[in-house]
């Protein structure tokens, strides 16, 4: 009996071994079908990123939480409706972002991230991302405090809510303009607008700063 145990356990391993050389979309696919290790595989891929990616947008560690939980289980239930026209990184952000909008719109809460300027224009921009600073705790990553971090928390909170999500998708979580425009459901120009937009505020209140010649 134990040798027929140890022999289940290791043909589990085996598969799930195989199943981790897969790429997200396949994964997804095989979840309809009754595959829980292929999800178990993808939360595990995603589940810190997610994490970080929300709790940039409400500041808050538990709701992070929560909001990742639900948003694994939204895709769970709902991987039979996934399309392999789109990434499956951009539909997970589309979920979770879709979320992060109902809960702010019912608190009437703003959120609020970090992250730093560059210079240049629209069509320079495009392409490049932006190193982000974040002075809130995060699983990976550890953050010095200092007062250009206050400076930063405080110029962000000044920009205005709208091109928040778009900018942090872009330079904190990468995806191209297009998996942007996919994931919160603008055309590509008005993500194009809107992150270039949150760009120009940020150097605006930056300037001034910047200008005084502060030693941080």
């Amino acid at each position: 009996m134990i040798d027929e145990r140890k022999s289940v356990h290791a043909d589990s391993l085996r598969e799930k071994s195989k199943l981790k050389t897969l790429s997200d979309e396949e994964l997804i696919l095989r979840v309809p079908e009754g595959d829980n290790v292929s999800f178990d595989i993808l939360v595990d891929r995603y589940k810190v990123r997610l994490y970080n990616y929300l709790f940039r947008l409400v500041r808050d560690e538990d709701e992070a939480e929560e909001l990742a939980q639900e948003t694994f289980v939204k895709a769970f239930i709902h991987a039979g409706k996934y399309k392999t026209i789109a990434k499956f990184s951009t539909w997970l952000y589309t979920i979770a972002t879709n979320l992060v909008r109902n809960r702010l719109r019912a608190k009437k809460r703003a959120p609020r991230f970090l992250s730093l300027w560059s210079r240049g224009s629209e069509s320079e921009d495009e392409g490049k991302t932006i190193d982000l600073v974040d002075q809130s705790r995060l699983p990976d990553a550890r953050f010095n405090d200092s007062e250009l971090g206050e400076i930063i928390n405080e110029a962000i909170g000044r920009i205005p809510e709208k091109y928040r999500v778009s900018f942090v998708l872009r330079e904190v979580n990468q995806l191209s303009y297009e998996e942007i425009a996919a994931a919160t459901g603008l055309k590509l120009g008005t993500v194009r607008s809107r992150i270039n937009r949150a760009r120009n505020y940020f150097r605006k209140l930056l300037e001034p700063v910047l200008e005084r010649g502060t030693d941080f």
